[in-house]
């Protein structure tokens, strides 16, 4: 499981330095309203995808029991349900993009001679969504097989790719339309990729048009559709706020908001790299009915979620306002630290428990109150976001995603400590207490090497990451997990190379 999460964080970190490199490089040659169009158009195309009702995560799920019960028919017949089932919300979600597309171009603020080019790249990303529905489904495949490496490789190509196609079209014509082409590009290459990976693997996956099924899409859907509404919830959460933003401020306040935002978002996907090994796991454990295992699986990768969650958090809090205007560099502005300090501290709550709770409910098959607490507090975010961007502004804005997020955090904390007959006092003495006096201790540390040499530059701010790693390291290493009964931290000799041990 480690080497699949690692395969996961692999993939996370290729991300995370597109975003770094593509963010600035499509700002600076794009323009701050041109960029902040693209992050609206980026939101509203993005509930299209959620037209796939949650199918992805149920069907590896059934698809993760087909595979261990060795039902090659079972398998193929999943595949070819949910491949047709794609291809007509592909249809379905271009088709319905075009109500999105009037209200766009009718209540968002685009200067007139940007309207044509917000109109092609508004298109073109309904492509993409339609595409992508299928392009999805070999990735599928692979976690179900729990083929994370290749799954996470080939993805990371496909992400390379993309970067270099947006460097050369942005390049030629600095058009906003260019950065949704470069996106298409993205998903064609990852369906090709995919699918022929698959079929050439594994010859069990040979799906036909006659496997299709309706009883069998029928079992997928009825799980697929808490997927759906946990998806809306954390759609709700993690990507309206440039909808509301740009309805209600500019395309600048946009960019001021998003930046900080997509930091959140790189960490929420770097963490949720335990999410997607963890459903298979729980499915697998779960259907032997070894609850033991599944409680170590749940403490041990908690721990790590927070250590993983809290070593880049201490680092955003002290260093993240510099980061930033480092990164983004004449497109910075002040009220942006305030915004990710604000969104950090409720992350900082909210990741550990949600990388961890999440899947394990979703892969033992208990999704009905876990999914219904992720769309209350979606709902949440966006009246507490309409009521409070008025009188408060953007930081009324990161407030309203504080106080969902620490709600949920703690409902999710209920939930999966009864689904596994754990106390709650149990589950958190066991790993609250050492995390948060070491995190305290990690942010004093940092915050006074701030004070004595606070780093603007490229240098200055990697010595400053480096010294958060080492800092935490030793934090979590001597202190948080020494003599863990769940996480075993090797000692120093173990892993360095026999030839130089003493």
């Amino acid at each position: 499981m480690l080497k699949n999460v690692g395969s996961n964080w692999f993939l996370m970190a290729v991300t995370g330095l597109a975003t770094f490199f593509l963010m600035p490089f499509n700002l600076h040659h794009l323009g701050t309203v041109q960029y902040g169009i693209w992050l609206v158009i980026s939101a509203q195309t993005a509930y299209l995808f959620l037209l796939h009702l949650g199918v992805p995560m149920a069907s590896v799920r059934e698809m993760t029991q087909a595979i261990a019960a060795g039902d090659r028919q079972k398998l193929n017949g999943i595949i070819a349900s949910c491949s047709v089932l794609y291809v007509g919300f592909g249809i379905a979600a271009m088709v319905l993009g075009l109500p999105l597309l009037l209200d766009f171009e009718h209540h968002y603020s685009v200067p007139a001679e940007l309207h044509g080019s917000a109109r092609t790249a508004f298109v073109i990303a309904l492509l993409q969504i339609g595409i992508g529905f299928l392009a999805n489904m070999p990735f599928a495949i692979l976690s179900a097989y729990q083929a994370f490496v290749v799954k996470n490789a080939l993805q990371s190509a496909a992400i390379i790719f993309r970067v270099i196609v947006n460097v050369v079209l942005v390049s030629i014509d600095p058009d906003l339309s260019m950065v949704a082409i470069s996106l298409v590009g993205l998903t064609i290459f990852e369906m090709v990729v995919g699918w022929a990976y698959v079929l050439k693997t594994y010859p069990d996956v040979r799906p036909r048009l006659a496997d299709f099924k309706v009883e069998t899409l029928r079992s997928i859907v009825r799980f697929s559709i808490y997927v759906f509404l946990l998806a809306l919830g954390s759609q709700l959460a993690f990507q309206t706020s440039a909808i509301i933003i740009g309805r209600w401020m500019s395309a600048t306040d946009v960019v001021t908001f998003g930046v900080p935002n997509s930091l959140m978002i790189i960490l929420v996907q770097f963490v949720g790299g335990i999410s997607s090994v963890m459903m298979p796991v729980a499915t697998f454990l779960h259907t032997r009915e070894e609850m033991p295992e599944l409680r170590a699986v749940l403490y041990k990768w908690t721990k790590i979620a927070l250590a993983l969650s809290w070593c880049a958090g201490v680092f955003l809090l002290v260093f993240g306002p510099a980061f930033m205007a480092f990164w983004i560099k004449q497109a910075y502005d002040p009220e942006a630290g305030y915004v990710l300090r604000v969104l950090m501290v409720s992350y900082l709550v909210l990741l550990p428990v949600r990388a961890v709770a999440t899947p394990l409910l979703m892969g033992i098959g208990d999704a009905k109150w876990i999914t219904l607490a992720t769309l209350a507090a979606g709902a949440l975010n966006v009246i507490l976001s309409v009521a409070w961007i008025g009188p408060y502004g953007l930081a009324g804005m990161a407030w309203a995603t504080f106080v969902p997020n620490v709600l949920l955090a703690f409902c999710m904390v209920g939930l999966v400590c009864r689904a596994m007959s754990i106390p709650v006092r149990t589950y958190l003495a066991e790993t609250m207490p050492l995390p948060a006096i070491g995190g305290f201790a990690a942010l004093v540390v940092l915050g006074w090497w701030k004070a004595v040499w606070g780093p603007t530059d490229f240098l200055g701010l990697g010595v400053a990451g480096l010294m958060t790693l080492v800092v935490c390291a030793a934090i979590w290493g001597g202190l948080v997990l020494r003599n863990d009964a769940h996480v075993t931290i090797p000692r120093f000799s173990e892993v360095l190379p026999w030839r130089l041990q003493w």
